[in-house]
């Protein structure tokens, strides 16, 4: 069955169920976590060329594209070659099945990772300059102090979230034209078939797992990085466009910095754990095109470096 699409729903500044909806969108697009999001929007047109490999033997070809989770409609990203090696193949694979899930499936996991269950608010927790960096980052969205409270009943790691959440609203992009739900969903028109590497509850935990202090620290750091490197995430987005893997890993790694069991649970393990199952894959047979974040397929720990220590050949096409 064709997966449905989400309503849409109206939003007003400081209103509670803004964030709850807003908390669903982002657990929906962890990946953007976990990879970035692409928000920004384009003066002038960029010929694009997203980093695309390729992999196969006498009876198999894999296709590995790196996305962007939430983008803006406005940025160009298809190209002749990408669009034919998707045409080309008869099995997708995506990260989880986002497309697929609704409130009955991510609210339970809402509630299991991402609810503060302390007595005390996270923000009561906050350093003082983390305070004033917190009420600058809401002034910035354009939101009132009572938008504060609103995060209150959440962790750390998911206010960080929904915080940025806005900001990519703010600038533009939309849940819906994201690399890996466009891809999706033409899977699903054109009858292929379709499978992921992890479960929403998997997706989850990568967050749900971190200590009170890691993910405090994780929220300091992330209104800090909003404030001092507020083109960030544009910066990486063009890196993106344009195929430069090392470059945008090489932001990543700077937007994780101190955060070293998070992206280790974040990339590190995944990738040994994709590349797992794109090996069984490659002992089977047929054609598979394979959509990830792009963050996945740079530097050492890459999933196509783990592919290379399991006997394969990785070639990059675009």
């Amino acid at each position: 069955m064709p997966p449905s699409r989400a309503r849409a729903i109206a939003l007003t500044p400081a209103h509670p169920r803004r964030f709850r909806l807003l908390a669903t969108a982002f657990l929906l697009l962890i990946g953007a976590a976990l990879a970035f999001q692409a928000a920004y929007a384009q003066d002038t047109p960029v010929a694009p060329k997203p980093a695309l490999w390729k992999l196969e033997d006498a009876d198999s070809t894999i296709w590995l594209f790196g996305t962007a989770h939430n983008m803006n409609p406005a940025i160009r990203w298809r190209t002749a070659k990408m669009d034919a090696a998707f045409a080309e193949a008869t099995i997708f694979y995506s990260e989880a099945p986002v497309v697929q899930a609704d409130g009955a499936m991510t609210e339970p996991l809402i509630t299991e990772f991402g609810i503060n269950r302390s007595n005390v608010p996270f923000t009561k927790k906050l350093s003082a300059q983390a305070r004033k960096d917190l009420k600058q980052v809401i002034a910035n969205l354009g939101m009132t102090e009572e938008a504060i409270s609103q995060l209150e009943p959440y962790r750390p790691w998911l206010a960080a979230g929904m915080l940025s959440a806005l900001l990519g609203h703010k600038k533009g992009d939309d849940p819906d034209a994201s690399v890996d739900k466009v891809l999706w969903r033409e899977a699903v028109e054109n009858g292929k078939m379709l499978g992921y590497f992890e479960t929403l509850e998997q997706q989850f935990s990568v967050h749900g797992a971190m200590t009170p202090e890691e993910e405090l620290k994780y929220f300091e750091d992330g209104l800090r990085q909003l404030i001092e490197e507020p083109n960030l995430i544009d910066e990486i987005t063009a890196d993106w466009q344009a195929g430069r893997i090392e470059a945008l890993g090489e932001k990543m790694n700077r937007a994780l910095e101190g955060q070293e069991s998070l992206k280790e649970r974040m990339l590190a393990k995944r990738n040994h754990a994709w590349a797992e199952k794109i090996a069984e894959l490659m002992d089977g047979s047929g054609k598979v095109f394979i959509a990830v974040g792009a963050g996945h397929f740079a530097g050492s720990e890459s999933v196509q470096s783990h592919l290379e220590e399991l006997g394969f050949t990785v070639t990059r096409i675009q």
